[in-house]
This record gives structure tokens, sequence and C-alpha cells, in this order.
């Protein structure tokens, strides 16, 4: 094998590696938080029993217990070679445990209520847990329990309408067609608005596809492992490949979100891993870039008017900037944040609300900004 292949060989694979161990670790900490959850709703309702109706409470503080040793172990199972098939069985035995829970209180003639959302927001299934709730005192909505899907697309598989970690999406307005992208198998998944497959796109180049855009007749798809971006028509013919490997200027290492400015055709890219928003020109040459001193591990972006919008998946999450590219201090921004924990995506509505999918809170947070 050539040194430039081994060189290429050895940056994919480490890009891999740093993808899993990420993905581990975001999986983990999910995972400990659902658990302590469980464990304060259980001291809860354990008090209110022991209050109120002054039942038996020997086997609910063994649940408790229960719960507490998952804890300690949590970190031992995430780290095995059958992470997956363990972490599976793991949730399961809990979710098992919490309906005999919810069944002996039941007989007993008292009502509980557990949180159920586990792991992400959207899974990989296809599944959306959503509850409404509502601060007064902010014009924010947090949803964070089930609602029922207008429509829902897909399976957990690798044929023709089938999902590993869908990720991106994207609708067509002409056509109104779905465009997915599909991280796992590698490819762009298009669907009717009817949610009727249609073609697919991209596995002979695509190395983890993540985020995905469309301007006028070309489709944009950022590759996170492979650390460029792709164009495509509309129909799946590819174009072009901007950008390589790096932390040059028009080089990248985990491109995320993507946005197109409406009237100029600008690109601007979230370059996660070198901390930066890089810009390019609808001739996808390299223009400019910004947010290096700033930015945090950016994520998605968002334009309007007058302003950029930066979302980050660590603290303080959401930024702004000017079009000469100087960060703003921004209300919107200072209201958002402390409703956030761990977000990945965002879009603003033409009527100026902010929708923000919140991986660690398994939430979609709405903030109006009229």
């Amino acid at each position: 094998m050539a040194t430039s292949d081994t060189h290429s060989y050895m940056n994919s694979f480490e890009h891999q590696v740093t993808q899993i161990k990420l993905e581990v670790e975001r999986q983990f900490r999910q995972l400990t938080e659902y658990l302590k959850n469980r464990k304060e709703r259980l001291l809860k309702d354990l008090k209110e029993i022991q209050n109120n109706h002054k039942l038996e409470h020997d086997k609910h503080k063994q649940t408790v217990s229960e719960i507490e040793n998952g804890l300690k172990s949590a970190k031992e199972i995430f780290q095995s070679s059958a992470m997956k098939d363990i972490q599976s069985g793991f949730i399961k035995s809990l979710e098992e445990r919490q309906k005999e829970i919810e069944s002996e209180l039941k007989e007993k003639h008292i009502s509980v209520e557990f949180d159920n959302t586990l792991l992400g927001m959207i899974d990989e299934f296809g599944k959306i847990n959503v509850d409404s709730s509502n601060d007064s005192s902010l014009p924010v909505v947090q949803y964070t329990g089930k609602v029922r899907p207008v429509v829902s697309v897909g399976t957990q598989g690798n044929g023709r309408g089938e999902f590993k970690n869908p990720w991106g999406v994207v609708v067509e307005h002409k056509s109104e067609n779905i465009y997915v992208a599909d991280q796992l198998n590698n490819r762009v998944q298009v669907f009717s608005r009817e949610a009727k497959y249609l073609f697919e796109f991209g596995s002979d180049k695509m190395n983890y596809p993540l985020c995905i855009a469309i301007y006028k007749d070309r489709v944009f798809v950022t590759q996170h492992l492979g650390g460029c971006l792709l164009v495509y028509d509309l129909s799946g013919k590819f174009i072009q490949q901007v950008g390589t490997p790096g932390s040059g200027k028009g080089q990248f290492n985990h491109p995320h979100g993507i946005t197109i400015h409406n009237t100029n055709g600008d690109i601007y890219i979230c370059d996660y891993s070198n901390n930066r928003i890089q810009i390019f020109s609808n001739d996808y040459s390299y223009k400019s870039q910004f947010g290096m001193s700033i930015l945090k591990s950016p994520t998605d972006i968002q334009l309007t008017k007058d302003t950029i919008f930066v979302l980050s998946d660590q603290n303080p999450f959401l930024y702004s900037f000017n079009y000469n590219l100087t960060q703003l201090h921004n209300t919107v921004c200072d209201s958002i944040r402390q409703h956030l924990k761990y977000p990945y995506s965002f879009f603003i509505d033409g009527n100026d609300n902010f929708i923000i999918s919140d991986a660690d809170n398994n939430n979609i947070v709405i903030f109006n900004n009229t």
C-alpha cells in the first residue's frame, strides 16, 4: 500500500474511532441521566407512599438500590465489545422492572408516572418520544413525550426505505420530495410527500453523510467522516466534491450542519472539530471563515435577514453573528440557552420560531423571537 494511501486509511480509521467514541460517550451520558431521573422519581414516589398510604416500602427501596447499582455498572457496559447488545438488554430489563413496579402500585390503588424517554429524541427506528410542558415565565415550549406523526417512513435495515441512523432531512419545495441522509448506510434516500420510496444515491462516494441542504437544483451533503461536502443534482447525479480532510482553509474535520444563503447562494458549513464556520461561494470556491476563537463544536447553522445563528453541542450552545462576521450579544440566545443540554440541530421558521432538537433532554424546544 502506498504511503499516501496508508495515511489516508489511517486518517479515515481515526475519524471512525473518534466518532464511535463520541457516540458511546453521548449515549452513556444519556443513559446515566435517565437512570438518575428514575432514581429521583422513585424516591419521590416512596416518600409520597410513606406519607399518604403507610405501605411497606422495602421492595421499592430495593428497586432504588438496583438503579444505583445500574449507574455504577453503566460505564463498564458501554466499554464492552458487545456494547449495543448489552445496552439493549440493560434498558429492556429496566423497562420490565418499571412495569412490575407500576403493576404493584396499581394493585394498591396508587397512581404514579414514570419518565419513559430513553436514548435519543429520534432513534434509529424512527420513534419520536414527545410530551408537552410549558414554562410560563418565557415564550418557550418543550416537548418530551409522544406525538402522533403525520407520516411514518421506514424501519431499521439497509434495504430500500430502511434506515441505519438517519440524520439530516430536507424537503425540495417544488416536488415536495423528502431527502434523508441515511448515515450508517452511506446514502441519501428520496421519498415522495406521501412517504413512498423513490430512489437513492451516493453509496459509491459517501462516508457518514450527516446534514443535507437543497438550493435551486443542487443537493449538498456533508460527509462527517469523509471530511468534505458532496454536491449532487436533484436526481442524485454527482456534480462535485468540495474540500478535503484537514484544518486548512477549505478543509474539514467532521463537517456538520449546512445552510445556503437564499440570495447569493453562499454555502455556510459547520466545521465541527475545527471549531469554525467556513463559507464557500456558489461556484464552490472557498470564501472565508469565522468563529475560530469563539465557537465550540458547532453542529448547525441558520441564517436570517440580519443575523447568522450557530448552534453548538457545548455550552453556551447558541451564538449569533452579523454578516460582517462579528459576534453579537443576542438576548434570544441568552433566553434559549437555559433550556438546552445537548442540542444537535435547529430551524428558524417564517414566524421567527426557533425549533431546536436536544438529544440529551430527549425533547424539542420551540422559542418564539417576536
